[in-house]
């Protein structure tokens, strides 16, 4: 992960259940640590037609083809850059699929 955001492993919290922390903005969000398969950095995406904005498009990861979402363009955050500290998150959903979202923040685990 070299250039990319700071990830700081912290105390997990007394419930035992850890997160992953991500700032959007002024705002932080969390994800329970189990559903994150992986974070990596930002590549050149395959674009789709007719899709939203804030669907960036379809990479290959390990023959699977998933989608990236960015967060930023989703929560209409107005200055979206894409550099070394824009990081892809790729989650695992309950049925087995999986999805990405971008962001560009300080990262943590809680």
């Amino acid at each position: 992960m070299t250039g990319m955001t700071n990830v700081t492993k912290l105390a997990s919290e007394p419930s035992g259940q850890e997160f992953l922390v991500f700032t959007l903005g002024d705002e932080e969000y969390g994800i329970d640590i189990l559903k994150v398969q992986e974070i990596r950095g930002y590549d050149q995406v395959t674009r789709i037609a007719n899709t939203p904005a804030f669907i960036k498009g379809v990479t290959n990861l390990r023959g699977v083809i998933v989608p990236i979402v960015d967060l930023r363009i989703k929560f209409s955050q107005v200055d979206v850059d894409y550099n070394d500290n824009t990081v892809v998150i790729v989650l695992i959903s309950d049925s087995g699929w999986s999805a990405s979202w971008l962001t560009a923040s300080q990262t943590c685990f809680h």
